[in-house]
């Protein structure tokens, strides 16, 4: 029972550190402007846009976070291509209807006056 302790533990150690040395690796960048809907509507309401992401060869791996005041709205990561990724990284990190999703929760916990 003790060996099975011992291992069980040593097993949850080194995954960690494999996603510790995951996140380590992730950079992120701040969305500051948007041109198209519902993207720049949903930077002009919240506190800050980030999208992090992870490159691996010829893709990358983004999340984006989005926070307004104590609230945290994070995407589910999604696998792009590189050179997609570049041309509009929040559009492509974020699909439009789950940026709508956002849009619409921040209304709805917010009000119309922020």
């Amino acid at each position: 029972m003790k060996n099975l302790s011992i291992k069980i533990i040593k097993n949850i150690v080194f995954i960690s550190m494999i996603i510790f040395c995951q996140l380590a690796k992730a950079e992120h960048i701040t969305i500051k402007t948007a041109n198209n809907y519902p993207y720049k509507n949903l930077i002009n309401r919240t506190d800050v846009v980030n999208v992090f992401y992870i490159t691996n060869d010829e893709n990358k791996k983004c999340r984006v976070e989005i926070l307004l005041d104590q609230m945290k709205w994070t995407s589910v990561a999604k696998e792009v291509n590189q050179e997609v990724v570049n041309h509009d990284i929040l559009a492509t990190c974020l699909s439009r209807e789950t940026a709508e999703q956002i849009l619409v929760q921040t209304y709805l916990q917010f009000g119309r006056g922020l």
